[in-house]
């Protein structure tokens, strides 16, 4: 193995490719893998996608499309990894080690299926919400005019603050038919945008359409590599098969187990739910005394995590629409359309906490700002990385699949978002960065002062 790039005694950065990095490292040696991977926006023609499968089914694990570039111009995000990245992070997996892996609303079709054809449970898909996203649009009004080489007349500005995101801003600019080589390209703002009027009238039937939709959601897909026997005798031989709900629980003050479910037997309450859920070799006493504990749990820590994560954008917009909501007792609760709850089966009456808010208080929410604010986006002699995930949302990303004491594997570190989020966590992190350019911007997130990682123990 080549000498890590850095290292100290919570993070081992190494400088290469992950294959080759990962061949290295030794057979069942971490607990997850969490990552940020390339989204693969690029090669992905019916054609191209349609020889990629078959070369990957064929046995041609390594296989990647040619040519193209991603995001930005960035060739290594021309396309997802392949399936044989996926056959690397298996093998390194503890048995039930999950994988959460970010992935492109477009393209995590094919992530999935290269972690299914690796071997890996497809468990479930997180959707992490957020406001602030661009749409890269064709203004098909336009292109239809710019063809016909016929010029659109000037009849008004609009005032388009771009912010200060260097990235979403060149980003505007190109969708704005600014020259990428133009003197203006990259300035702080764009203070003003020329409105134009269709020249010809195939442009004016075609106004106000466009090619793409704002984009406002990105999937984490959750895998799982299988188990060794039960979920039980897994986790005590590996440490691994297991999400951490209480560390991962959304915190409320709010009392979880009055009003509505007050004098609730168990067997007809579970935290919201209309009766407690049954695993196969469980009896309806053990499934019920499950519920009482889950929901005393709840009342002391928080809701269960749910696979939907919000910003506060879209946290805020969920409560003007849903307006603040009251749980209240079965014999004085308003009309249906005003409450929010379950339907306890065959008695068609609703199961509610005891407590009032927002809809938002059901779902984590974490800050964004353009992918994150200035703070967790590291420039080194001018040089920042495109996409950068906020540092609280992979805290919880973390937290929720890794044992306390446990060891997470970035294969794709970018600026080190991943690594600085397992040392406030108190995590073990192996990161590994193929691009030379980005090396010295995580080397400056783990050289900043910070509080020193929790002591969670260790399971291992």
């Amino acid at each position: 193995m080549s000498e890590p790039y850095y290292q100290d005694e919570h993070v081992t950065l190494y400088h290469g490719d992950c294959m080759d990095v990962m061949a290295t490292l030794p057979d069942e040696s971490v607990h997850a893998v969490v990552t940020d991977p390339p989204y693969g926006l690029a090669n992905t023609t019916p054609e191209q996608v349609a020889d990629t499968i078959v070369r990957w089914v064929g046995g041609d694990r390594d296989y990647l499309p040619s040519g193209g570039a991603g995001f930005m111009g960035k060739a290594w995000d021309a396309f997802v990894p392949p399936v044989a990245v996926w056959d690397e992070c298996l093998r390194v997996l503890k048995p039930g080690g999950y994988v959460l892996t970010f992935a492109g609303s477009r393209t995590h079709d094919l992530m999935t299926l290269a972690l299914r054809l690796a071997g890996f449970d497809i468990r479930d898909s997180i959707a992490w919400l957020y406001g602030s996203g661009f749409p890269k649009s064709l203004d098909v009004s336009k292109a239809i005019d710019k063809a016909a080489g016929a010029e659109r007349e000037v009849v008004g500005k609009r005032k388009q603050p771009m912010g200060t995101n260097a990235t979403f801003r060149r980003a505007a600019q190109v969708a704005h038919g600014y020259r990428p080589d133009g003197p203006e390209f990259g300035q702080a703002a764009l203070d003003h945008i020329d409105i134009t009027a269709p020249a010809t009238p195939d442009a004016e039937k075609w106004q106000g359409w466009g090619t793409a939709l704002k984009p406002a959601f990105e999937p984490i897909v959750v895998a799982r590599k299988p188990l060794t026997g039960t979920v039980a005798a897994n986790v005590l031989a590996h440490g691994t098969g297991a999400l951490n709900i209480d560390a991962s629980r959304i915190g409320t003050t709010d009392s979880l187990g009055g009003g509505a479910n007050k004098g609730m037997t168990s067997s007809t309450r579970h935290e919201g739910f209309a009766r407690p859920w049954m695993d196969d070799d469980e009896t309806r006493e053990a499934a019920a005394a499950r519920s009482r504990e889950n929901t005393a749990r709840a009342e002391s820590m928080g809701r269960w995590p749910t696979n939907v994560l919000l910003d506060d954008t879209q946290a805020a917009e969920l409560d003007r629409q849903s307006g603040v909501l009251h749980s209240q007792d079965p014999a004085t609760r308003a009309s249906k359309s005003k409450r929010v709850g379950v339907t306890e089966m065959g008695t068609g009456q609703s199961i509610e906490y005891a407590d009032q808010g927002g809809a938002s208080r059901f779902f984590p929410t974490f800050r964004y700002e353009a992918k994150a604010p200035s703070s967790e986006r590291p420039r080194v002699n001018g040089i920042a990385h495109p996409t950068v995930k906020p540092l609280d949302l992979m805290r919880w990303v973390v937290r929720l699949v890794t044992p306390p004491g446990g060891t997470v594997l970035d294969p794709f570190a970018g600026s080190g978002t991943t690594a600085e989020a397992c040392l406030h966590e108190g995590f073990r992190c192996i990161a590994i960065e193929r691009e030379a350019d980005y090396l010295p911007l995580i080397k400056a997130r783990l050289d900043k002062p910070m509080t020193p990682p929790l002591d969670l123990g260790s399971l291992t």
